[in-house]
């Protein structure tokens, strides 16, 4: 992928970040230490070998596909591809409601019945075709999560507290490379994402700086919330964004 680092290369950088020898990643991953070592020698790994790295680096399995380059495995996709599908209110109800009950919040959507899943799920737009690239890359991140352009948009305009505010087709351009994804961009991602900034930034060779202006404080619950909204089929949504606005006194 152009601009992006090997896997290889990645999976080494973040061993070095989490301080885990290839013994004992292997060993927490269930995997084969030789087959851990020829990833890190450069061959692609497998579909078992990134769902069992997952939990280890602390990463979401279906992050760790993205992030090598191969695709999601269906059942790791958001539930519904419905295109009305936005969890975007829910984001904004999480943003003004009291701290204590974004707990509250999280609960309530984990509480909602997993269905069946009828094929693979997550966004699917003609315009979402992008070119190898680490803006590819987060764009792809943010679709893992059932984000269009817009709702990424107004997800990065929360977490960081609204320093950041593009149009829907910027956040195209940085998939598209058109756009250049600079460090404050790529902390913002990384906070809607819910991956380590140094993480993300590594992917992508680039450096953040030490005075980055910090997230908003409740950008790891607005990340949570994403994330686990992606389980969710549009009605079961529908009923989470009533709870929320109670929530959020609305």
């Amino acid at each position: 992928m152009t601009g992006v680092l090997e896997f290889d290369a990645l999976l080494a950088c973040l061993m070095g970040h989490r301080v885990l020898d290839s013994a004992v990643l292997s060993a927490a991953a269930g995997a084969n230490p030789a087959d851990l070592q020829a990833v890190l020698d450069g061959r692609a790994p497998t579909e078992r070998l990134l769902r069992g790295l997952g939990p280890v680096l602390g990463l979401h399995a279906a992050d760790l596909f993205v992030l090598a380059g191969q695709p999601v495995p269906d059942d790791l996709t958001p539930v519904t591809r419905n295109p009305h599908w936005s969890v975007s209110p829910v984001v904004y109800n999480t943003m003004v409601m009291p701290a204590e009950n974004r707990r509250l919040l999280l609960d309530a959507i984990r509480a909602q019945p997993l269905v069946s899943r009828e094929g693979r799920g997550g966004t699917d737009r003609p315009y979402h075709r992008y070119e190898p690239g680490f803006g590819a890359v987060l764009l792809e991140l943010t679709h893992s999560r059932n984000l269009t352009w817009t709702c990424t948009a107004k997800a990065l305009h929360a977490v960081t507290g609204g320093r950041i505010y593009l149009s829907a087709s910027t956040v195209g351009g940085i998939g598209r490379g058109t756009v250049e994804a600079t460090p404050e961009l790529v902390a913002g991602f990384a906070g809607l994402l819910g991956i380590p900034a140094r993480d993300l930034a590594a992917l992508g060779g680039i450096r953040l700086p030490d005075d980055l202006p910090p997230l908003h404080s409740r950008a790891a619950d607005v990340a949570a919330v994403i994330w686990e909204a992606r389980r969710l089929t549009t009605a079961q949504l529908q009923d989470v964004e009533l709870t929320s606005r109670h929530l959020a006194n609305r």
